[in-house]
């Protein structure tokens, strides 16, 4: 691949488990020139608020090869932030911003117990803390996407907190990956908020349930099942529901085709755009140039 010297290179391996191997393996394309677009590298949604190591690594690099760097998030990633700006485009004054992501029916969208059980803490004692709470993923994945949109409100947070609570199972609840026992957890919430003045003004907050798990009347409500909801406290006040539909004949995740999708539209921009590390980039030169009734040439 160096020898070939692509003009970029979509970096899809993971880098859970292999941080520092998968920034390496980018850094040594990026010195040898060669573009990159990668949904691996979360934090990198937004290098300002990067972990140091990381960005110092990847800018060398950069810089070194004459090379570009985008990082576009994961499932769906860029929701969370190109969506964000192009509401605020029409917005007057903000109090608050808050996307509500909804993983609904997890038993029957993402049947594999040992990512719910293990992960997530379905089924587990009360009093576990899950998987993706406990080792930090939380704050590591989506504490870029709090401080770039208070960053693009010219906000100055006084810290990032994390709550987050479990519900248990009022009785046995059954599920399409087996029984989840009564008094165990059956869904879990968590909100990650930029705090100003001890309120929060910047939160995104994930509620994950199975297809049996009872809906508290303290969460809000999904608003049309799984997806994303965008609530802006402000004049005018706003609330825009994000969601996914498979295409005819399409099998694959639409997520999944969102999220790759992403940075193979951002291309042509990265292979053009000056040497360094991209923010989050809006606008048509990432748009699909794969219209059915587009003009050909």
């Amino acid at each position: 691949m160096l020898e070939q010297r692509p003009d970029c290179f979509s970096y899809c391996s993971t880098a859970v488990g292999r941080e520092e191997q998968a920034y390496q393996e980018i850094a040594r394309l990026l010195r040898h020139g060669i573009n990159v677009v990668t949904i691996s590298t979360i934090p990198m949604v937004y290098p300002r608020s990067a972990p140091e190591k990381w960005r110092e690594l990847l800018e060398s690099a950069c810089r070194e090869g004459g090379s570009t760097f985008y990082a576009s998030g994961c499932e769906p990633g860029i929701v969370s932030l190109n969506l964000p700006v192009a509401i605020l485009a029409g917005a007057g004054q903000i109090d608050s911003y808050r996307i509500d992501e909804y993983a609904l029916n997890l038993d029957l969208a993402y049947p594999i117990w040992d990512v719910l059980h293990e992960s997530m803490g379905f089924g587990k004692p009360d009093g576990h803390v899950p998987a993706r709470i406990a080792s930090g993923k939380v704050r590591h994945d989506w504490e870029a996407v709090v401080r770039f949109i208070a960053d693009v409100l010219g906000i100055e947070l006084d810290s990032v907190e994390l709550d987050w609570e479990t519900l248990l199972a009022p009785d046995e609840l059954t599920t399409r990956l087996g029984p989840i026992p009564a008094g165990t957890i059956c869904g879990h919430r968590w909100r990650l908020a930029g705090v100003v003045g001890g309120e929060p003004v910047v939160a995104i907050q994930y509620f994950a349930t199975v297809s049996s798990t009872p809906w508290p009347q303290s969460w809000p409500e999904p608003e049309g099942g799984a997806g994303m909801v965008h609530r802006i406290e402000g004049r005018p006040g706003m609330r825009v529901h994000f969601a996914f539909d498979p295409g005819p004949g399409e099998r694959a995740n639409p997520s999944l085709a969102f999220t790759g999708q992403s940075i193979v539209n951002a291309i042509p921009h990265v292979v053009q755009a000056p040497p360094g590390l991209l923010e989050p980039v809006v606008g048509r030169s990432v748009v699909t140039r794969q219209a059915r009734t587009a003009a050909r040439s």
